[in-house]
This record gives structure tokens, sequence and C-alpha cells, in this order.
């Protein structure tokens, strides 16, 4: 599916497939590290894993392996995304509140990404572009009437973790910068303030498809530079995980960056598409 948005500042790097390329290569390698960080986990953590536990490990590492190369990305993407889902209902007898504040936001972001992934495909390195695109669901993705929606759903899930966190943010300032203190006292508790702007205003962007490529571009490296800053103790399981999932945040919005927000947005709408 080739549906990029209007000519802008990024256009001629997005016509080229030698730039193109490696940034979503990278995207799809970062989005796999959370899921191999929690296959670990059940190997060295879970004494008796059951069925349904190993049934989840075998999909995630099929999706990742699938990912990975590029080759039928599609049924990868949803084979992770579909894992996500699983792992939200399993999650939710820990604290409901706890559980929806947290993990339970940055993972519908990242299944949000694979939606992104699933309509326009992994990018030119990759086993399907040399093939000339994927087999499964390619009747799908080249639906209108199905992509549509379905990208507006993925927008959604994208920024609900931004918004959360930002009004957060808002109504809880001297909490979130005792937060950053105790972190990492080096961060000025000023760019708390900042950080405000860029997790509400690019995620109502993306909401609507307006200037999409700036806003999912600002997020993304929200996504890289925050956890950084205050998820860098790898030796605490709950910063690396938090750090992974962060990370794996980000290349949905690398992918909505290189193809644009779907036929359902203000930037479709202005180009005439």
């Amino acid at each position: 599916m080739n549906n990029r948005p209007p000519s802008d500042l990024f256009a001629p790097m997005l016509r080229s497939d030698a730039l193109v390329g490696p940034v979503l290569l990278v995207a799809r390698l970062m989005m796999t590290g959370i899921f191999l960080y929690y296959t670990l986990n059940v190997f060295t953590k879970l004494p008796d894993p059951g069925l349904l536990v190993w049934a989840l490990v075998a999909a995630q590492l099929v999706g990742v392996v699938l990912i990975v190369l590029g080759y039928e990305t599609r049924l990868g993407a949803l084979l992770l995304a579909a894992c996500i889902l699983a792992s939200l209902l399993y999650r939710g007898h820990f604290g409901f509140d706890n559980f929806v504040e947290t993990i339970g936001q940055k993972d519908l972001a990242i299944a949000g990404g694979f939606l992104f992934m699933f309509a326009f495909g992994p990018g030119p390195l990759s086993w399907d572009h040399a093939r000339g695109g994927s087999r499964i669901f390619a009747s799908a993705a080249s639906n209108p009437s199905v992509i549509g929606p379905l990208l507006i759903l993925g927008r959604l899930m994208s920024i609900v973790v931004f918004c959360f966190f930002g009004v957060s943010k808002i109504l809880h300032t001297a909490r979130i910068q005792s937060f950053m203190v105790k972190h990492n006292p080096h961060v000025p508790t000023s760019l708390v303030y900042p950080a405000i702007v860029v997790q509400i205003v690019p995620s109502l962007m993306v909401l609507l498809g307006f200037k999409t490529r700036y806003a999912a571009l600002l997020l993304a490296g929200f996504c890289i530079v925050a956890p950084a800053l205050f998820w860098s103790d790898f030796r605490n399981p709950s910063q690396l995980e938090q750090f992974l999932l962060d990370f794996a945040t980000a290349p949905g919005l690398l992918f909505m960056f290189a193809n644009g927000p779907g036929p359902l947005s203000l930037d479709a709408r202005s180009s005439g598409r």
C-alpha cells in the first residue's frame, strides 16, 4: 500500500528507499526487544508456565522472526498485537489501576504501531519488498474501507499513553518533578513543562491526522530520549521493562512518519486523496 502524505520537508528523504529502508528496519528491530524480554522471563521466572503461556511464547517468537525478516510481516504484526491483547488480560489481576496507568497503556500504543505495520508493510529492506509484497492479508491491506478505520484505531491507540501522562503532569506537577529528581537529579525539573506540550499537542495532531509526520517524529523522539534519561538502571527489572516498552512504542510512530496517517485524516483530505 502506498499512501504517503503530502509533500513537505521530509518528502525527499521518504522518496529514497536507501534512507527509508534502514529507518524502518531499525524500527522493526526496536519493536521486538520487549517480546524477547518477556519470553526470557518465562524461562527464568515461571516454574510452571502452563499451556496458554507456552502458546503465547510460541506466537511471540514466530511474530518476532517474521517481523525481523520482513517476511509475511502483516501476519507477524497481527500475531504480536494479539499477544499484547492477551497479556493485557493476563496482567489485569495484578491491580487494574496500576496496570491501566503504566504497562497497559504502553502495550496499547505498541499494538497501535503494529496496525500501521499491517497496513503499510515492513519497508524496503525486507523479504516482502524483495518478492513484491506479502501474500497474506494483501487484499485487506489494499482496501481503503478496511485500512481507513483500522488506522484511525491505530492512531488512537498510539496516543492514549501520551495524553494520559501529559495530563497527569499538569495535575501532579510536583510529584512528577520529585520522580525526575529521584531517577535523574542531573535533569532540570523545569523540563516537565515542555514535556507536557510534547506529549499533548502532537498527540492531538496524530489523532486528527494533521501534519502527522512532524507529530509522529516528535513523539518517537520523546519515546527514545525520556527512557534514556529516567529508565537507565538496567539492573532494576522494572526500569528495564519500562525502557523496552518505551523503545517499542517509538517504531509504530516511525511507520506513521514514513507512511502517513491513512486515508481518513486531515492530511489525506488536504492532499485530495
